[in-house]
């Protein structure tokens, strides 16, 4: 370790460990990743890079930034999630601001992914991303794609704040159209060649088994999908097709134990190469098709 400063405001503590004191605490508490979310939260409140870290992991840390780490590491041992603390989470390579908006997980990167490839082969593609909330799907895509358009909407005046400013952040706001719209219902006609979504698809009953940490932090509107979970998918799938051009392609995120039921609803709604994709994990993740 290295020796402590003979003067200035220093915690008396190194990067590495203010790491190690808040991994104990938490593995004492019995939380699943204590050590990976110790150094998110030294890195986050400290502003190092992972590189910085290795490479200055000996240096002391300034008093008042352990004094936010401490007090952050306190709030993740009460059940506030480690991006909830730092108001960002990385998606695909990208940081996106949260908020008050849901979360995005990396499976909802199956969707993504899949919209890629689904323009892959489209000039200047133009999409629309419903229910956007930080804009991870439709900004990825305007980032992965420069010469690509987009909607996004959200009911949410507050996510479609945050989506602006990720949009800003990105250096895609010129290209992308942010709309406060329930669904479909204040949308003007529009001819998309792809349309995506990342729906509320928890039923009423499994709402209560979700974990404490997203039931308490993630936005109730943005996961309550309906009695049984599928209300959104009732709107979003055949609604779709006025907006989508001839073999213009939908694509939308499931529960683990929604394919079936979300496939008759494309099926039923006359789209054509419908298939299911899965999750790192080998769930199913995202239902998609083609317009005729």
């Amino acid at each position: 370790m290295s020796e402590r400063p003979r003067s200035g405001p220093y915690s008396g503590l190194t990067y590495r460990s203010a790491k190690r004191v808040l991994a104990r605490r938490f593995e004492a508490a019995g939380l699943s990743f204590a050590d990976e979310d110790a150094l998110d939260l030294v890195l986050g409140l400290t502003g190092l890079s992972r590189t910085d870290y290795a490479l200055r992991g000996t240096e002391f840390v300034p008093q008042d930034r352990f004094a936010a780490v401490l007090e952050a590491a306190d709030r993740r041992l009460r059940g506030e999630p480690v991006d909830r603390i730092l108001e960002r989470r990385d998606f695909y390579g990208r940081r996106f601001a949260i908020d008050n908006v849901l979360s995005p997980r990396g499976d909802t990167e199956v969707l993504l992914l899949a919209a890629l490839a689904a323009v892959r082969d489209v000039n200047a593609p133009r999409v629309l991303d419903l229910g956007t909330g930080s804009g991870v799907l439709a900004l990825s895509l305007l980032a992965e794609r420069p010469d690509a358009s987009a909607v996004a909407t959200d009911v949410d005046p507050d996510a479609l704040a945050t989506a602006a400013r990720n949009a800003n952040a990105l250096g895609v706001a010129d290209r992308v159209d942010l709309a406060r719209s329930d669904w479909f219902g204040a949308l003007g006609p529009g001819a998309f060649d792809a349309v995506l979504s990342n729906p509320p698809y928890i039923a009423t009953d499994a709402m209560d088994a979700l974990e404490r940490e997203v039931s308490a932090h993630d936005p109730h509107h943005a996961l309550h999908g309906g009695t049984d979970g599928l209300d959104p998918y009732r709107i979003l799938v055949p609604g779709a097709r006025d907006y989508l051009r001839p073999r213009g392609w939908l694509g939308v995120e499931i529960g683990f134990d929604q394919r079936t039921a979300v496939e008759a609803l494309f099926h039923a709604s006359g789209y054509r190469d419908v298939r299911t994709r899965s999750d790192p994990a080998g769930l199913d993740r995202v239902v998609q098709g083609r317009k005729p």
